[in-house]
């Protein structure tokens, strides 16, 4: 799931697989991705983050905190850890809106399918730091696998992610990340468990 905000982002995007069917385009994968999990409202799980700052301050720090995930599309990592650490993630996380709020935020454009992945063209309505996101899609289980944002001032942020499948729910079990813009490069790797699915998270946890 940044911060993450990841996991975002967290963030986070989380499908139910379904085979997906010979010639449908991108309206309907759209549609798959937002319909799936129906059940899902709320979830936390614990995450362990791995942290390589290239740039100054040249940190090297090893997290554990705890995600939090709310629909639409609100997300937070609380972490066990001194601010300044915390603040310093909060940059390597780009926000990851969910895929029901797609057309909302973007102009969505599908740009291929190699019978494995669909591939987005995500262009912000409201012009801002981002240009553009690529999104790839993977076609049987309508779960993002990647995410590359495309910064005005040259810079870029991935994204790539894998999910695991807890009481019929696809959620992020690992992500790589990697962020290169002007005087700032950092690689992260985290990792999810500990799942609990539809707990009472009051909005006040996305406000700290």
């Amino acid at each position: 799931m940044k911060q993450i905000r990841a996991l975002g982002a967290v963030c986070v995007l989380l499908t139910i697989a379904v085979l997906p069917l010979p010639g449908r385009g991108s309206a309907d994968m759209l549609s798959r991705m937002t319909a799936l999990n129906p059940n899902l409202r709320t979830l936390e799980a614990s995450v362990h983050v791995d942290i390589a700052l290239h740039t100054f301050p040249y940190l090297s720090p090893s997290l554990d905190g705890t995600y939090y995930h709310k629909e639409p599309s609100k997300d937070k990592i609380a972490f066990r850890t001194v601010p300044v650490i915390a603040k310093q993630f909060d940059k390597v996380y780009p926000h990851v809106e969910s895929a029901s709020r797609w057309e909302k935020v973007y102009f969505v454009t599908d740009q291929s399918d190699d019978g494995n992945q669909t591939t987005f063209k995500l262009v912000p309505r409201i012009h801002g730091r981002i240009d553009h996101i690529t999104a790839k899609v993977d076609d049987k289980t309508a779960t993002i696998v990647e995410m590359l944002w495309n910064y005005n001032d040259g810079g870029y942020a991935r994204l790539t992610q894998s999910f695991t499948v807890v009481d019929g729910n696809f959620v992020p079990k690992t992500q790589l990340g990697h962020v290169e813009v002007p005087n700032y490069t950092a690689d992260l790797t985290s990792s999810f468990s500990n799942y609990k699915l539809n707990p009472p998270i009051p909005d006040s946890i996305f406000q700290q």
